[in-house]
């Protein structure tokens, strides 16, 4: 049941971070630009100053806006928000990322399997985009990545990356697509290697291997991608909790 009195004593500050949140869902305000300063947000939603900034400053810790002396405040882009959500927890066995070079195996267009479906939350058989590609680190293949991608909220997506083979493939979603990431899920397992895995990485079959397979999520909450990472025994997954 709705509770209408917490609906009424709602802080000012939180329903004006709430709308300007809604705001930047919508595309109001694209990764990049620039939001009214605080004397033009405090007078649009007939608030004071101090009211409008602490809306700002709660959307800034969230790091989904930045602000920036001199400048004003921007909406946040994938490169500031990715080195704070750590969003590729692999790292090989020197400590350093695996993701230092990527190369592309294929862009297609297909249709949701049963597995696909159930990770992004559409119905079997809906239009996706299917991406193969694997990473390196110090020139030597360690990762493996199938992506799926939701057509219906990235039309046009194949043909884009398949152009670009962008390195970081959720920057091209904020420019062409105003797709935000905001949260990942991550499910880590132990597996075997398989014929592709022995193809791609140059490793034996049946060597053991780490999995990792992600949801990634909007800022409105829904699936966007579903990717599965194979990595080589070497490779770690790193996580730091505060």
């Amino acid at each position: 049941m709705r509770d209408d009195n917490a609906a009424v004593t709602k802080p000012l500050h939180q329903k004006m971070s709430e709308d300007l949140l809604r705001r930047v869902q919508s595309g109001e305000w694209r990764p990049g630009e620039l939001l009214p300063g605080e004397n033009a947000l405090a007078l649009e939603y007939s608030v004071s100053v101090g009211t409008a900034r602490k809306a700002i400053e709660e959307l800034a810790a969230d790091r989904l806006l930045v602000r920036q002396r001199g400048r004003g405040t921007t909406v946040a882009n994938h490169s500031y928000r990715q080195g704070l959500f750590h969003y590729y927890r692999l790292m090989s066995k020197d400590g350093l990322p695996v993701n230092q070079e990527t190369v592309y195996l294929g862009v297609t267009s297909a249709r949701a399997s049963a597995d696909e479906a159930r990770a992004l939350g559409i119905k079997r058989a809906a239009p996706v985009t299917r991406v193969r590609r694997f990473r390196l680190c110090q020139k030597q293949p360690i990762v493996l990545e199938h992506l799926t991608l939701r057509e219906e909220l990235l039309p046009g997506i194949g043909a884009l990356v398949d152009a670009a083979r962008p390195e970081v493939l959720y920057s091209l979603m904020e420019r062409e697509f105003h797709i935000i990431i905001s949260k990942v899920e991550e499910k880590v397992t132990a597996v075997l290697a398989g014929a592709e895995d022995t193809q791609i990485l140059n490793i034996a079959a049946g060597a053991p291997m780490l999995q990792i397979e992600r949801v990634a999520f909007d800022l409105k909450g829904r699936a966007i991608e579903f990717r599965i990472m194979r990595a080589r025994n070497e490779a770690h997954y790193f996580s730091e909790v505060p």
